[in-house]
């Protein structure tokens, strides 16, 4: 049996009461602004597939607009990096014997055709070369720049296709962030672009790993060096599915230390406790389950970025709170939180440490018996119920 966190089913039960007596340690308060909740919800993934019932979904990433994707069905997996390429095609005098006869055909190109012309040596074929002009954009412009030089009385040119890799500005900003991740494990792009590059230089991180997201139109195929959230086209009212489970708010995916995917639920919180309270209390009484959501809001402020270093606040399990998504929700549940909403239970001025545990022994425990820190709030009391 794993060992979960313990809050005292007594102190629980006080909550749910609109008066404290006299030297009763908590204070209500009420958060003012709600936080976004980070659940990682898998990280260890291959592929992923996520979908809505909604008219199609949209992804996020950062410093960008979202992307309409105009299916509600994408596949979502991760491989290593391919940096985009582009052809262009040069004009090249070849094989020439050596590197006066080179230079005495570039000034004829230059004197006679107008064009540019640079001398270089073929390491490959020992041979000396002469290119002539700006490289083309296209086949088509490169046969007509050669047709023109024919016609100025060079007719051996040839077309020459070279390709080019583009070091992009995000491939450098990830490149720097995962050369200064620290304990960070995540490994898609995270922050902004702008100015990341290391002492100027273009440096690529030669392991770097995308997210490739394919879906059957066309603007649900694509690859992306950042982490790609995706919610439902109306998000607060249809939830966003991963593998077939529903969550609100939306599912980001991106790339971890070990190559894989993790995935994330970012979600407001008082979404979040919806899939929390009836997963951790199944007691059919309201003013209980007020009380669970007080704790498990407390319980979600006071833990915020636990597992930072991994990308998110807090896992699925009883390592952090059990949290179903949409499938564990009733009107119960959500009730209570609708009615407790924002309120948390302080210790002086701080969230306390609000462990709870789901079946009552008898008598709670001293936190100190149990964990490494001693807290006054945390005493141990009688906590059966009567009947």
């Amino acid at each position: 049996m794993k060992l979960r966190p313990l809050v005292f089913l007594a102190a629980i039960i006080l909550l749910s009461s609109s008066n404290f007596h006299a030297g009763f340690p908590f204070e209500y308060f009420r958060l003012a602004e709600e936080p976004l909740i980070r659940i990682g919800l898998t990280t260890n993934a291959g592929v992923v597939t996520i979908t809505t019932s909604d008219s199609q979904l949209v992804a996020y990433s950062p410093e960008e607009p979202q992307k309409y994707l105009a299916t509600n069905r994408v596949t979502v997996s991760a491989r290593a990096y391919r940096p985009p390429t582009f052809e262009q095609f040069i004009l090249e005098m070849q094989n020439i014997a050596s590197g006066n006869e080179a230079n005495e055909l570039a000034k004829e190109i230059r004197e006679d055709a107008g064009e540019t012309a640079q001398v270089s040596i073929d390491p490959a074929k020992n041979a000396w070369k002469v290119w002539i002009g700006s490289p083309r954009e296209s086949k088509e412009e490169a046969e007509a720049f050669k047709l023109n030089l024919a016609n100025k009385g060079f007719p051996d040119a040839q077309i020459v296709t070279e390709t080019k890799t583009i070091i992009t500005d995000e491939a450098v900003a990830l490149s720097h962030q995962v050369r200064n991740a620290g304990k960070s494990e995540v490994r898609s792009l995270i922050k902004p672009t702008g100015g990341t590059s290391p002492s100027g230089a273009k440096y690529v991180d030669p392991n770097l790993r995308e997210v490739i997201v394919n879906g059957p139109s066309e603007t649900a195929k694509y690859s992306s060096l950042k982490a790609v959230s995706f919610g439902s086209f109306n998000d607060r009212a249809t939830p966003v599915r991963l593998n077939g489970k529903a969550y609100r708010g939306k599912i980001e995916v991106f790339v971890n230390a070990r190559g894989s995917l993790t995935v994330v639920n970012v979600v407001p919180l008082e979404d979040y406790l919806l899939g929390v309270v009836p997963a951790e209390l199944s007691l059919p009484q309201l003013e209980a389950q007020k009380a669970q959501a007080v704790a498990a809001r407390t319980y979600a402020v006071a833990n915020y970025g636990t597992y930072g270093t991994k990308g998110f606040d807090m896992v699925p399990t009883v390592y952090s709170q059990v949290y179903k998504g949409v499938s564990i929700e009733t009107a119960m549940g959500t009730r209570a939180v609708r009615e407790t909403r924002g309120i948390v239970a302080t210790y002086d001025g701080k969230p306390i440490m609000a462990y709870f545990t789901s079946t009552c022994g008898g008598r709670t425990e001293n936190s100190e018996n149990i964990f490494d820190h001693a807290e006054p709030y945390l005493r141990g009391v009688e906590c059966s119920l009567e009947g």
